[in-house]
């Protein structure tokens, strides 16, 4: 397993190699893209999720994740990355949201683990708490580490977010 690596921003053929054969959803990648931020997020070479970044009318900035099927083994990885990431972005000031449909029970245990808490309806507000019950990293001379499940993971300058 190699480290996670996020480039930013994602390229639009990101967008068509998530949204795989179905066009309604390389179309909202495209759309997503072309409205806010972007991360692409790879273990090697491998794509394994987009994350978006966009302002709504409010101010707010909405989180959005789009994750491959096949990504699920690194999905504490990923969700340890967006809850450092968000969480020095909401130390700003910036309020962040993210809407989970009702009855998805994955995206609600990841929203929890990245930081989020429900709000209404299907909206939820980043808080910076994580449902995670272990700590998120070992902090080293500055960086802080992200070990994966398997071992290895991404490393996080403090000055990005890290402890």
């Amino acid at each position: 397993m190699e480290q996670l690596t996020v480039r930013s921003p994602a390229t639009w053929w990101d967008c068509v190699d998530m949204g795989g054969s179905r066009a309604y959803t390389r179309k909202a990648n495209i759309y997503m893209r072309s409205k806010g931020d972007s991360l692409a997020i790879s273990d090697g070479d491998q794509l394994l999720a987009l994350a978006f970044l966009c302002r709504d009318d409010l101010g707010r900035l909405e989180f959005a994740l789009a994750i491959k099927p096949d990504a699920s083994r690194h999905m504490r990885r990923l969700c340890r990355l967006a809850h450092l990431t968000l969480g020095g972005i909401a130390e700003t000031g910036t309020v962040i949201i993210c809407h989970v449909m009702t009855g998805n029970e994955t995206g609600a245990r990841m929203a929890r683990l990245v930081g989020f808490v429900p709000s209404e309806g299907t909206m939820w507000i980043f808080s910076g708490a994580s449902d995670d019950k272990h700590d998120l990293g070992i902090v080293r001379r500055g960086q802080l580490e992200l070990g994966g499940d398997e071992g290895g993971g991404a490393v996080v300058s403090a000055a990005a977010g890290g402890e």
